[in-house]
This record gives structure tokens, C-alpha cells and sequence, in this order.
């Protein structure tokens, strides 16, 4: 979770500064505090326990600065603590950064002036942002050591070392270190995920949040609310205030794929927050600030959908800055060997089998399969094939009956026109049935599985006799 916690009463102008930096959590009651930052999965960047004075200490039904560090301390000793304190005596402020505060900043007097409240706000927000600064670098140091320890290359990591490959691999290197705006084309299964994380993996962000948004997966009226967030009482379900993804993820990095899915209302506040760098929760009056970097991806050409007046010409050029074109798999199956040996050590490692090589038969079927669904097609062919066999080796019986009617269809093919017609119409059968099959005749489903519009599939399966042509099911 990419924020700083805030513990006890602040002034609500340090609240409001700290807000345009980082997503802010802010708990007046330090024992409430406690509970939910142990009870977060992914601890904040920093917190800051406000008004320790001796009144506070006296209490009694709240935690003093004392049991909140030591409690910190023990449960999550990566999060730095800043101290804000009305607290003037030296050797109480000393005491406290003995007890490991990070650094601590001394509020103003209740009836100071502005001049004396911004100063604290200033200095509040330095002493955050040397907190944040550190725990990022203790978080990549980490990150680093766990890479080193386990033998991968903390960069990008894409198998395939063919003439396509090499010339993606350079580009990711080249704009990974860089703030740049990316879009990724390539048809579905190509990779596009993969390659936005190495981008990320391989930036100086890469110790920040990364965060995916498929826009095909969320209905029109979701996805805004899911990327800018929304206010209580925004729509109808909208019961409370909620951060959208813009915020959760900060100065990381925001995947969006299926961009080309999205409706003209979304790319027009797209396109808001790219050029101006701020953001609007939906219902809100107030903007707040967009750090993060941006990579999207599309399998359809986006600026032929441009030009088209299908997808916003404008937010098509914000987007296409650094362009990088992931190619079929069809298109570089001198990788594929490659491709296969690192899905089978993933498939036997996660599956507990003995696989550890393939047979010669069945490497040319795979060379020769034509992978309409890319890397992703290939992937799932061979971990059904891990777990089908029986022996050491992959053999061409391990793999199911769509991978190896492949060689079917090119037989087939040889037969003419009609044969080759006849030939694909069974194969995309096959594919439908399957579709239908896994989304438990949920057309609907099959259909965003499928990447395809749900009126495109009523159509093919009524053209291929799978349906009856008053078929309508919702699914």
C-alpha cells in the first residue's frame, strides 16, 4: 500500500500538504492506528505519530509515542517513524529517537500564526519525505540481495533470443531508466504485461507499487471509479469514499491494457490526467496529483482506430511517446525452444513432476503449431502436457487435441480451398466449445476470455451451427 500513516490529531494543513504527495491514512486514535498498520498486507511507505506531550502520556486510554515505537518497532521494523511533537525538553526528544524514531519535528504553540504553522508544515513534510526516501532504498537493497541470492538477473526478464526479441529487449532498456509515457501493441498472448513490468523492473521505480488495469475486464459505468477512485454517494453503490488506483499505486507504475476497450468518456479523462498531471475521484470537487508512469497496451491498432474516429486521436498521440511492437509468436518461432524449456520447468517445479526434457517429435509439432494465442496459447499447451505425462519427456501424446490438430488443419490445407475451409471452420468449433466449456456455458464470460465482443460470438456460433439463430442467452 503506496502511503503514509498519520497517527493522532494534525493540523489540517499538514494533512492537505501531505495529501498532494503520497496516499494518506490518516487515524486520530494511536491505538486503532496500531491495529490497522498491523493488519495491512503491505505496510505504508512511513508513519507520523502527532501530539506527544506529556498530557497525552497521562491519559491512559490511548498508546503514548513510547508504546507506539516500541510496538512499531517490533512488528514492523521497516517502517520509519516520524515524530511530531509539542515537546520542547531536549532529552525527551532524544529519548524517543533512542527508542528509533526516524526523526521528529516540534509543533508549533496552539495560538501560533500562519508564518509559524507553515514552517512546521515544511518541516513535516521534509522529515516524511527523507523517511520515504530511505525506506526505498532499504526496500531496493533488499530487492537486490533477494536477486542475487536467487540467481536472476534483477532486469528485465524475457526469454527468446531472437532478432524480434534482442530489438525489444533494447528498447526496454532504453526507456526503462526514463519517466516516458509507453505504449505496447501486440496481438493477445504476445506478452504485453511481461514487458511493462521489465519496463518497471528495470526503471528507477522499481522499488514502487505496479499495478495492472485490464480495461476490457470492467463494465463502462466501473472502470473510471476504478482507476480515479469516487466519493461516497457518486453512483448508486458508491457507500464510501474510495481511492482509485491513480493513488493507491503513487509514483509507481499504472499498467493499463485493453485500452483500446475503453469509451470516449474514459479516454477524455484520460487524457485530463496525462496532460495536466492531476486527477478527480468521481463525485469529488478536488483535484489531487498523478505521480505514477503510465504504460498501456492494445492488440488492436490504435491508430488506425484513430483515424477511424474510433479512439481519440489526441489521447492516442499522449499515449504512443515511446512505442514498443511485441511480434506474434509465428513470427519468431526460433524462440520457441526456448519458450518451452522455461514453461516446462515452471509447469514440472509447480506441479511436482520429474518432467525434464521433450522428444524430438514433439518439439516439431510445437514449431510447426500456428499459436493464434501466442506465448500465452504455447504456455498453457505445455503445462497440460506436464501434467498429462508419465515419463521424464514431453511426447507428442502429452499435448491435447487442439495442439495437435495443427497438423491436421496443414494437411488438410493441401486439399484445396474447400478442405481448408471445412478444416478451420472445425478448428474454431473446437476453440468455441472449449470457450463455452470452461466458462460453464456463460457466454458472456467466453466471450472476454475469448477478447471478442459477445455479439461476434453469438454470430460465429451461429454460423458454425452452435447455436440456433434465436439463441440470446445473457450467460
Amino acid at each position: 500500500m503506496e502511503c503514509v500513516l498519520f497517527s493522532s490529531g494534525f493540523l489540517p494543513e499538514a494533512l492537505v500538504a501531505a495529501r498532494k504527495r503520497w496516499q494518506v491514512l490518516d487515524i486520530p486514535n494511536q491505538r486503532e492506528a496500531l491495529r490497522q498498520l498491523l493488519a495491512m498486507p503491505e505496510p505504508p511507505l512511513a508513519a507520523c505519530i502527532g501530539h506527544v506531550d506529556n498530557e497525552a502520556l497521562a491519559e491512559g486510554d490511548d498508546l503514548d509515542a513510547r508504546q507506539m515505537l516500541d510496538a512499531i518497532r517490533r512488528a514492523r521494523p521497516e517502517v520509519p517513524v516520524v515524530i511530531s511533537t509539542h515537546q520542547r525538553d531536549p532529552r525527551a526528544i532524544v529519548s524517543l529517537v533512542r527508542l528509533g524514531a526516524f526523526n521528529y519535528v516540534v509543533e508549533p504553540e496552539r495560538n501560533a500564526g500562519p508564518a509559524a504553522r507553515r514552517l512546521y508544515v515544511e518541516g513535516l513534510l521534509h522529515a516524511l519525505d527523507l523517511a520515504v526516501q530511505w525506506r526505498r532504498a532499504v526496500d531496493e537493497n533488499q530487492r537486490l540481495r533477494d536477486a542475487l541470492a536467487d540467481g536472476r538477473d534483477a532486469g528485465p526478464a524475457l526469454v527468446g533470443r531472437s532478432g524480434a526479441m534482442r530489438t525489444v529487449a533494447g528498447l526496454i532498456r532504453k526507456v526503462a531508466p526514463t519517466r516516458a509515457t509507453v505504449l505496447i501493441n501486440g496481438e493477445s498472448g504476445t506478452g504485453k504485461e511481461l514487458v511493462a513490468r521489465a519496463i518497471h523492473n528495470a526503471s528507477r521505480q522499481r522499488s514502487r507499487a505496479f499495478l495492472a488495469l485490464n480495461c476490457g475486464a470492467f463494465p463502462e459505468s466501473l472502470i473510471a471509479s476504478e482507476l480515479f477512485g469516487h466519493r461516497k454517494g457518486a453512483f448508486t453503490g458508491a457507500g464510501s469514499d474510495r481511492d482509485g488506483l491513480i493513488r493507491e499505486v503513487g509514483d509507481g507504475t499504472l499498467f493499463l491494457d485493453e485500452i483500446a476497450s475503453t469509451s470516449p468518456a474514459f479516454q477524455t479523462m484520460l487524457l485530463r490526467v496525462l496532460e495536466q498531471r492531476q486527477g478527480r475521484p468521481l463525485g469529488g470537487a478536488e483535484d489531487y496529483p498523478v505521480h505514477c508512469r503510465f504504460i498501456a497496451a492494445s492488440n488492436q491498432n490504435l491508430e488506425e482506430l484513430a483515424h477511424a474516429g474510433r479512439f481519440r486521436e489526441d489521447l492516442f498521440y499522449r499515449l504512443n511517446v515511446f512505442a514498443i511492437d511485441l511480434p506474434p509468436l509465428r513470427d519468431r518461432r526460433e524462440d520457441i525452444p526456448a519458450l518451452v524449456d522455461h514453461f516446462m520447468r515452471l509447469a514440472a517445479a509447480a506441479h511436482d513432476k520429474e518432467v525434464r526434457g521433450i522428444s524430438a517429435p514433439a518439439m516439431e509439432l510445437l514449431l510447426k503449431a500456428a499459436w493464434p494465442g501466442n506465448v500465452r496459447e504455447l504456455r498453457n499447451a505445455v503445462e497440460r502436457a506436464v501434467i498429462f505425462c508419465e515419463g521424464t519427456e514431453l511426447d507428442v501424446a502429452d499435448f491435447d487435441a487442439r495442439t495437435r490438430g495443427v497438423e491436421t488443419v496443414k494437411e488438410s490445407c493441401r486439399g484445396g480451398p474447400a478442405a481448408y475451409a471445412g478444416a478451420m471452420a472445425d478448428f474454431e468449433r473446437q476453440l468455441l466449445r472449449g470457450a463455452l466449456a470452461r466458462a460453464g456455458g456463460n457466454q458472456s464470460l467466453a466471450a472476454r476470455n475469448l477478447r471478442m465482443n459477445r455479439n461476434r460470438l453469438l454470430y460465429r456460433l451461429q454460423r458454425l451451427g452452435l447455436a440456433g439463430p434465436g439463441d440470446s442467452t445473457a450467460g
